[in-house]
């Protein structure tokens, strides 16, 4: 239903912060605070593991070294209200 997505992101985020490499014990007892009553949790652990080793490889980073390839959050909202065609 999505109720407890904001709270999975937020952990997982805070959790591969602190700990790019972490365990499946570890991201279980970092998700361990937030309720979902659809899932066994199994996949959004699965998740974790996955954007953990997306990150450590590099992969998806643009020539800037961030994750995504076009122009910035900051950049777009410039070009938005310059009346610039967003990319």
């Amino acid at each position: 239903c999505g109720i407890c997505t904001p709270g999975f992101l937020m952990s997982a985020k805070a959790l591969l912060d602190h700990n790019p490499k972490p365990t499946e014990g570890e991201i279980r007892y970092a998700l361990a605070g937030n309720l979902c009553r659809c899932t066994g949790y199994d996949k959004i652990v699965r998740a974790v593991t996955d954007a953990a080793q997306t990150l450590a490889s590099g992969a998806g980073k643009g020539p800037e070294g961030r994750l995504g390839s076009g122009p910035s959050a900051s950049e777009q909202t410039e070009q938005f209200l310059q009346g610039q065609e967003v990319k």
